[in-house]
């Protein structure tokens, strides 16, 4: 798809709609104030389970459900397929991620191929339970030794892309680990893309529960591990 906008804000979401209402007015008020061409998409489950697609309607941004399957793997593809920006950002729906410090990673899109919003760079932080943190800095840890990639929070799906690179990506992951991958092969496959951290505060939901469980998708991860260091290992040869 040839880019038609400047920025599309891609926000994969499962029943969340209550934290929808409250993050929709916020992030069009703090996009609108970086560029008025922009794209807001929501990638719904694959059918109603909520009233997500109503919300999305009184906010006045795109809505779609989801294909191809039910996860959050599913999600993102489908977002990425749908994106219409030269620069795309993946945020969660969840209030956990604050669009104000979109601008952040806005102010860098021209010198890096991907801008993460880090926890975990000098300066960023996070404000959720001290498990969760914990699981989260150690999946970070074992990534970077497992992959060899000097990023400090590999995990945090709050990015912004080149919509050209996002969109050449063939990606296969079914959970969250589908977050490594898209950095993994826009690192070592032909874009060669430069990476940027800066740092975020990575905030609690607002509502509902989280659907991330990093024990649960432990086998998973490791999977997505061995899938991306064969990947590497095709890259150089």
């Amino acid at each position: 798809m040839i880019a038609d906008c400047e920025l599309t804000i891609l926000l994969p979401s499962y029943r969340e709609a209550e934290a929808l209402k409250q993050l929709l007015p916020r992030l069009k008020t703090s996009v609108g104030r970086l560029t008025a061409d922009y794209d807001i998409l929501v990638i719904d489950a694959i059918a109603p389970v909520d009233a997500t697609q109503r919300i999305c309607a009184g906010c006045s941004v795109r809505h779609m459900f989801r294909s191809g399957g039910n996860n959050y793997g599913d999600a993102v593809r489908t977002g990425i397929l749908e994106s219409r920006g030269r620069f795309v950002i993946i945020m969660d729906a969840d209030g956990s991620h604050n669009p104000d410090h979109i601008e952040r990673l806005w102010r860098h899109r021209n010198e890096w191929d991907v801008v993460i919003g880090s926890r975990y760079a000098a300066g960023g932080s996070t404000r959720v339970h001290a498990g969760l943190t914990m699981q989260s800095l150690a999946l970070n840890v074992i990534y970077r030794k497992a992959l060899g990639l000097q990023i400090r929070d590999m995990s945090n799906s709050f990015r912004l892309y080149r919509g050209a690179q996002l969109r050449s990506l063939s990606l296969n992951s079914t959970n969250f680990e589908i977050v490594e991958e898209i950095l993994a092969k826009l690192v070592w496959g032909p874009m060669r893309a430069r990476i940027l951290e800066v740092p975020i505060t990575f905030e609690k939901r607002k509502t509902g529960e989280s659907k991330r469980n990093l024990a649960a998708f432990a086998i998973t991860y490791l999977r997505s591990i061995r899938r991306l260091r064969r990947f590497r290992a095709a890259a150089r040869a």
